[in-house]
């Protein structure tokens, strides 16, 4: 009987382990499905209206390259490389992607191009570096830049900062500004810096054109009409006791 116990929490733990693992695979690769009502466009491939997974690959020296699966995850449709984007707003509880999209024309059926992919909770997605003729089309029908590299060269895993740009609608390369606060879709708002106060010497009166008060006289001490009194009454007591011890001592010597 005790070892059918040991058995079942045997096998209760490593199914408990299992869970803990799998869970801890599923953060970590940040899997997430996503449904689309109609083509989307990735870099170097459009996928159909459908369900699609998503998921990091699992590589420690980069945290930015996407496996998107078929929803039964046997058919892998691409593999992606991306850069970190840095939001400002405050992480979503659901998993989301942001388009590039195309605005709005008669007859022209409209493809919308996926920039970021972001984990729930995550205030840093996933902003996708598309080929650089994908990218000047994309960026020519949204008018929005977009993240590929200086040439035709297909970027790869240890692609360089130094290597990527952004191409606005007219084909002009702009700065890509990798960094959150560099980024143009993340800067902070620019304060202008206010000048130090001037600081006044140490007692300076400010705030008020009135002189300061004059400090008022001391009050004049009155003059004593008694002596001080200088010795307590223990002395005077202690004077009477030793007349007196002498005067019984005297007494004593008289009647002898």
């Amino acid at each position: 009987m005790k070892s059918i116990r040991k058995v079942a929490l045997a096998c209760m733990a490593a199914a408990m382990l299992a869970t803990s693992v799998n869970a801890g695979a599923q953060t970590r690769n940040q899997d997430t499905f996503f449904t689309f009502s109609q083509a989307v466009e990735l870099p170097k491939t459009t996928l159909p209206a459908g369900t699609y997974f998503f998921q990091l690959m699992d590589s420690n020296s980069n945290r930015h390259i996407v496996k998107v699966m078929s929803q039964d995850k046997k058919e892998l449709h691409a593999t992606l490389l991306a850069i970190p984007y840095y939001s400002n707003d405050r992480p979503s509880d659901d998993p989301q992607v942001r388009f590039m999209e195309t605005p709005a024309q008669a007859g022209a059926a409209q493809t919308n191009a996926i920039k970021i992919w972001f984990y729930p909770g995550n205030s840093i997605g996933h902003e996708f570096i598309y080929p650089r003729s994908q990218a000047l089309k994309i960026a020519a029908r949204t008018g929005q830049s977009v993240l590929t590299t200086k040439t035709e060269t297909e970027a790869s895993e240890t692609v360089a900062d130094a290597e990527l740009t952004r191409v606005d609608s007219k084909g002009v390369d702009t700065e890509a500004n990798l960094t959150a606060q560099a980024s143009p879709e993340n800067a902070q708002p620019v304060t202008e810096q206010q000048p130090e106060p001037t600081r006044e010497p140490v007692g300076a009166i400010t705030g008020t054109d009135k002189p300061a008060p004059e400090p008022a006289p001391a009050p004049e001490r009155a003059e004593r009409k008694d002596l001080p009194r200088t010795a307590g009454e223990l002395p005077l007591l202690a004077l009477i006791g030793m007349g007196s011890l002498a005067g019984s001592r005297m007494l004593r010597r008289a009647r002898r």
